[in-house]
């Protein structure tokens, strides 16, 4: 490991720390997930440092006098949590996500990019496996790109089911697919006949005067659908704050990671997965109340 130690800083390729200032309350020791830190008289980092260390920033928003910077970041872009004056109430929190609801109807007033980007920018800060920050986002808003996606995603629901149908196309279904990946397709048969039905009766394939939010990562990424699940969740939360509505679209996702002539469309990365789709906009219809839910099933161990 390089490391540099003088009267001001101690550093490495990842970490610098104004030494001179530290405190010794151990506070980065105690906090730092992966052990990266060691105190014997003075701070140390620990020899494998730059192997585990993932950037958290743990040790960063821990130190109570702010000397320790991530090399991966600028000084300015750490904000002192006391400058915010008041954090949401847990009434205000919760009111949001029971008045939340799966938006199927937008009117036809394009969300700005302006504020778009005013929620992504938002969702950096979403909790990532090992720290990884590696989730993409692809916003479709140009209604040509959608409609062709359409007309792909009709004509592979229509070959699926012709093949399923059809004994020759099931028998070689069955040599190729694995048997639970089979029976699901086979059980998904009545539900893409019906979406057919409705395109013919003149219905779009997602959500009318909505655009199309897709979060994708590469596919090696550790803990890739929890991560897009997580951030899309985020974006459901701050979009009805801003008066929009959402809707996941989870036959989108799978019908990008299927077929590359659907991916190839939108020029999601050939290496990269789907984890999550949603469609934004601005609600058409305003709901009044909230509908109750089923009982809590909980185990108290």
């Amino acid at each position: 490991m390089s490391e540099t130690i003088n009267k001001k800083l101690m550093e490495n390729s990842k970490i610098k720390i104004e030494i001179e200032n530290c405190t010794k309350c151990l506070e980065c020791v105690k906090t730092c997930p992966h052990f990266c830190y060691h105190f014997n008289e003075e701070l140390q980092f620990d020899e494998e440092f730059e192997e585990f260390c993932v950037e958290c920033g743990h040790c960063v928003a821990v130190c109570p006098v702010g000397i320790i910077q991530l090399k991966c970041s600028k000084p300015s872009d750490v904000k002192d949590i006391s400058t915010i004056s008041k954090l949401p109430s847990f009434d205000s929190i919760s009111d949001i996500i029971r008045v939340r609801r799966s938006i199927r109807r937008f009117n036809d007033k394009a969300v700005p990019k302006e504020l778009l980007s005013k929620i992504l920018d938002t969702v950096r800060y979403t909790p990532t496996g090992h720290n990884e920050e590696n989730i993409h986002y692809t916003i479709v808003q140009d209604n040509l790109i959608l409609s062709k996606v359409s007309e792909e995603c009709t004509k592979q629901i229509t070959n699926s089911i012709r093949l399923y149908e059809d004994p020759q196309g099931r028998e070689s279904l069955e040599k190729s697919l694995p048997k639970e990946d089979l029976k699901k397709a086979v059980e998904n048969i009545p539900l893409m006949k019906r979406i057919l039905n409705e395109i013919e009766k003149g219905r779009e394939l997602w959500r009318s005067n909505s655009q199309v939010i897709l979060i994708h990562s590469p596919r090696d990424s550790t803990t890739l659908v929890e991560n897009c699940t997580i951030a899309a969740t985020y974006i459901m939360l701050l979009a009805e704050t801003l008066g929009l509505g959402t809707c996941s679209l989870g036959f989108l996702t799978a019908f990008i990671n299927q077929f590359r002539t659907v991916s190839k469309i939108i020029n999601i990365p050939r290496k990269h997965v789907v984890g999550y789709s949603l469609a934004i906009g601005y609600p058409e219809v305003k709901f009044k109340r909230i509908p109750s839910r089923k009982s809590l099933k909980v185990e108290w161990k």
